[in-house]
């Protein structure tokens, strides 16, 4: 892919071999090498291993020996692989993504996984790690947020989730809006809305990619259930995707993230 000089490392953790198949194929498109471990124990020694380690770990939490949150826990215990981002991927329900975060997960996504979202969330974090790895610790930044949506309620939902004074925030209504916005304020991201008063939030994401000067402008795209396969083509233009109704932890965790990616391609582009 465009933003990596060479394909990157990716360790699937998974039991199921029909899962890991599952898994390969939708992986596979991203160009990175993939690794498999059946189990914890195995996702473990594959990181001791020596030599370069995966940049990244897709885990897996119900597998028999050592299940993924004791996993994900020694991961992050570990200095030497506490950086490296992991997104657990499991069909268990209840407190699952609750546990995930809570043993040190980066991200969370239900099984079965919509291709595009798995996809967006992987090429995301592994940004993240390359650009880190060059700029060292992060100083805190206050991040510029358009949100462009029809709904005036979801500017106020994200500034309440993400928190009015953690970043500045800029609204538009319509395609054009946005356009106008984006240009005035130079924004780090853009929380976008597939509900627009007028145009289409796909052809702005696709012009704002093809755009030089604003390629690499983080987009969290909102959508309603069921609307993100109609994007199943566009993943190089949205570095997320958020499904309405919004909620206010997952909402921060989002805007969070792309604040973060935003702020890390500033600094190396600065460098």
């Amino acid at each position: 892919m465009s933003h990596f000089a060479s394909p990157m490392t990716i360790l699937m953790v998974e039991d199921n071999a029909l899962q890991r198949r599952v898994l390969e194929a939708q992986l596979q498109p991203l160009g990175h090498r993939l690794l498999v471990a059946a189990n914890g124990e195995e996702a473990l020694a594959c990181l001791k291993a020596g030599g370069p380690g995966p940049d990244m770990v897709i885990m897996d939490v119900v597998m028999p020996s050592l299940d993924g949150f004791k996993a994900c826990e020694s991961i992050k215990a570990d200095p030497a692989t506490a950086d490296i981002p992991v997104l657990v991927l499991t069909a268990l329900s209840r407190d699952a993504k609750d546990r995930s975060y809570a043993a040190g997960a980066d991200d969370f996504i239900r099984k079965p996984a919509n291709t595009l979202l798995l996809q967006v969330r992987v090429q995301t974090h592994l940004r993240i790690r390359t650009l880190s790895l060059r700029t060292g610790p992060l100083a805190p930044a206050r991040p510029k947020v358009v949100v462009a949506s029809a709904n005036a309620m979801v500017l106020t939902q994200v500034q309440n989730h993400f928190g009015k004074d953690q970043a500045t925030y800029f609204e538009a209504q319509g395609e054009s809006q946005t356009r106008a916005q984006i240009l005035a304020h130079q924004p780090d991201l853009l929380v976008l809305d597939t509900d627009l008063s007028e145009g289409s939030a796909q052809a702005l994401a696709m012009a704002l990619h093809q755009s030089k000067e604003l390629t690499n402008l983080p987009i969290l795209l909102m959508h309603d259930p069921g609307e993100l396969e109609t994007w199943s083509r566009l993943q190089e233009p949205v570095a997320d995707a958020l499904e309405k109704p919004l909620v206010a932890p997952e909402t921060r965790r989002r805007v969070a993230l792309l604040a973060r990616l935003a702020h890390l391609q500033k600094l190396v582009g600065q460098a």
